[in-house]
């Protein structure tokens, strides 16, 4: 009997010797979890550098349960330093398409899209910095976008609080996932006829859409209106863009004689009547890349 037991002791003392140890992006998590439940939250130096976490498919797959749980802890530098590593997982552009956004890995899209429902909840967290990286992850399923992304952000938009830093971070999401479709078009139109969209607001969305490779006819339609503002600066910002925006034929030829027009308007602002000379004569076709200043 006493030998048995040497035996068992000795099976179990080998087995927990074989057993893999974490790897560093789980033991991390483990590590801050278990720091978490004894009172001690993540330093800013501690959430930063976990911005600059590296992993494979394999790591993130073995840590993933571990971010998740701290996801949802109380404690929001906690939440914050997950959120952060899930940001840093994002590839950066390829240098030979530097226009192409900072996405994830299709491995690894693979792995996070069963927890974009957990990930996304945090638009609505407590911190405003936590619902920016928040868009920032979700944002990161470009180019070939799973269907659950899009439902989350379309919710953000119609939240009373939507207009501000985040919305705008929810539209440029919508915009660099890949292209318009007939709801992602809805939202964003809707969005852009909110009427507690300010001045500072609407020009950023301008920029935003103008400078975004996908586009909707449809959006940019819409987009035009804001020619009728009656802020000078907001109208002088549009026609500067407009070189840049996909426009059916008929509204590209329509929009072009009324910036011709403009330009010899002497009840019209300066800035406005400044803007409209500087792309009528060199724009001349929709979207365009080159020809005209890029503002």
């Amino acid at each position: 009997m006493k030998l048995l037991t040497i035996l068992l002791a000795a099976a179990t003392l080998a087995s927990a010797q074989e057993a893999p140890k974490p790897g560093p992006l789980a033991w991390s998590f483990a590590e801050l979890l278990s720091r978490s439940s004894n009172g001690h939250s993540p330093t800013q130096d501690e959430i930063a550098a976990a911005g600059q976490v590296t992993a494979n498919a394999a790591a993130l797959r073995e840590a993933l349960p571990l971010i998740l749980k701290a996801l949802e802890n109380p404690d929001e530098p906690v939440r914050a330093y997950a959120l952060t590593t899930l940001v840093s997982l994002e590839a950066p552009a390829d240098p030979a398409t530097p226009a192409a956004p900072i996405a994830y890995k299709s491995e690894f899209q693979k792995i996070l899209t069963p927890a974009i429902p957990k990930i996304a909840a945090h638009l609505t967290d407590e911190s405003q910095g936590d619902r920016i990286l928040t868009a920032a992850i979700l944002g990161g399923f470009s180019p070939d976008p799973p269907a659950s992304i899009y439902p989350p952000l379309f919710a953000y938009l119609k939240r009373d609080d939507g207009v501000g830093t985040v919305g705008q971070a929810v539209v440029e999401d919508i915009l660099q996932l890949g292209p318009i479709h007939d709801d992602a078009a809805a939202a964003i139109i809707s969005y852009l006829h909110r009427p507690d969209q300010t001045s500072d607001s609407r020009s950023n969305l301008v920029e935003a859409i103008a400078t975004h490779p996908f586009q909707s006819q449809s959006v940019n339609k819409v987009l035009l209106g804001y020619l009728d503002s009656d802020d000078p600066s907001l109208r002088a910002r549009l026609i500067l863009s407009l070189p840049q925006l996909d426009l059916a034929p008929d509204v590209f030829t329509e929009t072009r004689e009324r910036v011709t027009q403009l330009t010899a308007n002497d009840q019209e602002s300066l800035a406005v009547v400044n803007a409209a000379k500087s792309v009528a004569t060199c724009w001349t076709a929709v979207k365009m890349a080159s020809g005209c200043p890029v503002y």
